[in-house]
């Protein structure tokens, strides 16, 4: 009774400063939006981090975490840290000028809620370190403004919908340590915009989609995961970071050229032969490693190869020369 009386002072309160208050308008409040984040609070739990950072005993739009525009409505907010084992709220579709959101480090569990598709404004999502266990929703794909979909270290499972290829405007999408199956979608070859794909510590099996090839994505991580045959299309896209690790990705590396973008590499635990390629002189490397697969010939004694260690080419069918040992005269 005592809570509803003070809900209802609230909403009067903020409701008054709407329509009397002489103050700037980046101190009003939204009484509709102020219902959605304490609902976002009460079922979270009320840890002290997660109480302080919304800060709702006061101007909300001030506190460390949420964010508002210039006529109080909310349009971000962070809420982490939380103690009570919940589902997100469908009531996050009611804050109708978000644009990011974020959930982390807490025992949500369950599925992204149905009544985002509402949020017309929505660039961001990010899910990350909870106990989300659903399948990825496919209607995703039906927020067209998406940017940013961050859904890393939780429990999902299932295949990744073919629907995100419908996100021409995403810049990242993270996947990654899941549960996840099945292939990578030949739709998000669509996605032109991404900066970041990173699927690593999944399940995934099958090719790579060419479409991948055509998309000049700068950082690419599916290493830990069960996919096969060519990637050797994924070099031809300007891509600074590229990890294919853990895979039984299986090509000859003797033809492909290796752009000078390329500053951080790791190929290491694969089926991939042939040698290395004369264009792998060509980047300025920071991290290299094409240990544990099948690749042969001498290893270049010019470039940045020379700064890394011998475990970086050790344990492949007989590559030789300097980290290794000496190639045999033919």
């Amino acid at each position: 009774m005592v809570k509803d009386i003070s809900m209802s002072c609230l909403k009067f309160l903020c409701m008054s400063f709407f329509l009397l208050s002489s103050i700037p308008s980046t101190e009003l409040c939204n009484p509709t939006d102020y219902k959605v984040l304490h609902e976002i609070q009460e079922a979270m739990g009320s840890t002290p981090d997660l109480v302080s950072s919304f800060n709702l005993a006061n101007d909300y739009c001030h506190g460390q975490a949420i964010s508002c525009d210039s006529n109080g409505r909310v349009t971000s907010f962070i809420a982490s840290k939380g103690n009570t084992s919940t589902k997100i709220p469908s009531s996050v579709g009611q804050l109708e000028y978000l644009q990011s959101f974020q959930f982390s480090y807490s025992p949500i569990y369950g599925s992204l809620p149905s009544s985002l598709t509402n949020l017309k404004y929505l660039i961001a999502i990010r899910v990350t370190g909870t106990n989300l266990n659903s399948t990825i929703p496919s209607f995703l794909g039906k927020i067209t403004g998406l940017q940013n979909i961050d859904l890393g270290s939780n429990s999902l499972h299932g295949p990744i919908p073919r629907s995100l290829g419908k996100l021409i405007s995403l810049e990242r999408l993270d996947l990654s340590h899941n549960h996840l199956s099945g292939q990578i979608p030949e739709s998000l070859g669509f996605c032109k915009a991404l900066q970041i794909l990173d699927f690593s510590n999944n399940q995934l099996t099958g090719n790579v989609p060419r479409s991948l090839g055509h998309v000049n994505i700068p950082n690419v991580a599916l290493g830990s995961n069960q996919l096969t045959g060519d990637a050797s299309h994924l070099f031809q896209n300007n891509t600074s970071n590229l990890f294919l690790y853990s895979n039984r990705f299986e090509f000859n590396f003797s033809n492909v050229f290796v752009e000078d973008t390329l500053n951080y590499f790791d190929m290491s635990n694969n089926l991939v032969y042939g040698g290395l390629p004369p264009s792998i002189d060509n980047p300025v490397f920071e991290n290299f490693n094409v240990s544990r697969n099948r690749l042969c010939g001498p290893i270049p004694q010019s470039g940045t190869l020379q700064q890394f260690q011998a475990d970086a080419f050790a344990n492949n069918l007989c590559l030789c020369g300097r980290p290794l040992p000496p190639c045999s005269p033919s």
